[in-house]
């Protein structure tokens, strides 16, 4: 049988053995030598730069992100993304990618990790209340894992493009570590997403509890569709507005729970975020 090389569903990968036809190029880890074959770009921005790599040692795609060079010279742009791959090396869990590699040179710094397949819930709509819950609720399994760390490690940006549902297992997936921090070191860089993050996190103090009310600013996306920050009154510190955007009132507890100003108020650990969400999904799974 004859490769099937010239057929269009085969123009990165032979359908044969699997080998890889069409690459943009290899970045090479100067001190193990391990070579990755960029196959595509997923993701450019100001700080980092996300590849589709083909890893030739274990034939097997997975995920490059680096640092810009000029990122690269200023010191806290390369603890951050050594905090990330050292935090990502130290995790295992189901709900998180796996570490694979990370490497540096002189212009470069690059973190491989597992890839996800599956969409984002900034992709995805929920068949229903419930469903939207019931993938919160999954959240709270890999935020009462990264809690219970010694010391506790704070995500700071849950948002709905940093969930995967995995096609298979069928599983949610918290992504991105570049903004991760112990919750025992001292108030330092001030990392918030605009219309996500806790008032207290934007003041660079962020807590665990910062990580729940992002919970519940996520949950006002996937039940609306809408940016969180269009409900929030800074007058009265909460989010108002939310029924007649179409959020049915018995979820309208939950989300102000977790979103209450001060986070004394708010759940004070995953597994009662949990408890919160479970108890309104019986309430709207219908």
């Amino acid at each position: 049988m004859e490769c099937c090389r010239p057929t269009p569903p085969c123009r990165r990968f032979c359908r044969l053995d699997g080998r890889l036809i069409v690459g943009q190029g290899v970045i090479r880890n100067p001190q193990t030598g391990q070579e990755y074959e960029v196959i595509n770009t997923l993701a450019r921005g100001g700080m980092s730069t996300t590849y589709l790599v083909y890893d030739y040692q274990k034939r097997t795609l997975a995920v490059l992100k680096e640092i810009s060079s000029e990122l690269a010279k200023k010191a806290k742009a390369r603890e951050l993304f050594q905090r990330e791959a050292s935090s990502l090396q130290a995790l295992n869990h189901t709900g998180i990618p796996k570490f694979h590699d990370y490497f540096f040179t002189d212009e470069r710094y690059s973190l491989v990790m597992e890839l996800i397949h599956g969409s984002t819930l900034e992709q995805l709509r929920p068949s229903g209340f419930g469903e939207a819950l019931d993938w919160l609720v999954q959240v709270c399994d890999v935020l009462e894992y990264l809690h219970g760390r010694n010391p506790p490690v704070i995500h700071r940006d849950i948002k709905p493009a940093n969930l995967i549902l995995r096609y298979n297992p069928r599983q949610v997936v918290l992504i991105d570590y570049g903004a991760v921090k112990e919750a025992t070191t001292p108030p330092g860089t001030r990392i918030a997403t605009p219309g996500y993050s806790a008032l207290e996190q934007q003041r660079g103090m962020p807590c665990i509890q910062s990580d729940y009310f992002a919970i519940g600013t996520t949950l006002i996306y996937l039940l609306t569709r809408q940016f969180p920050g269009n409900f929030y009154d800074s007058s009265k510190r909460q989010f108002v507005g939310l029924e007649a955007a179409g959020i049915p009132r018995p979820l309208l507890a939950p989300i102000l729970k977790l979103t209450a100003f001060d986070p004394a108020d708010r759940p004070q650990n995953a597994r009662q975020v949990r408890t919160l969400l479970k108890e309104y999904y019986e309430l709207v799974r219908d």
